[in-house]
């Protein structure tokens, strides 16, 4: 069974992976610029907390931990979790792009 804090975790790293999938140039054009559409609708880790704070009357909720209350899961992200501020260039082609 997942624990509320390995799925918070899971979103966390996921955000931050997306971010390293957009950035690597070694990586084909199509997969690059998928992940930069994906991170554009994925959760960040502001919504995160925000989704870990809902707690339905009968007491079930969306079974995550703040992420706040773990920072070391955002430094464990390459180019840092996925935030409101983060912003993806959308990726192109070098051989096409303009000068």
């Amino acid at each position: 069974m997942t624990m509320p804090d390995e799925r918070s975790r899971a979103l966390v790293w996921a955000g931050g992976f997306l971010i390293e999938i957009a950035r690597d140039k070694r990586l084909p054009l199509d997969v690059r610029q998928s992940a930069v559409t994906i991170a554009r609708h994925f959760p960040t880790i502001e919504q995160v907390s925000h989704m870990a704070l809902f707690r339905h009357s009968s007491g079930l909720g969306m079974g995550l931990e703040d992420p706040s209350e773990y920072p070391a899961w955002a430094k464990d992200c390459k180019f840092g979790p996925l935030r409101y501020s983060t912003r993806l260039a959308w990726p192109e082609d070098e051989q096409f792009a303009r000068p």
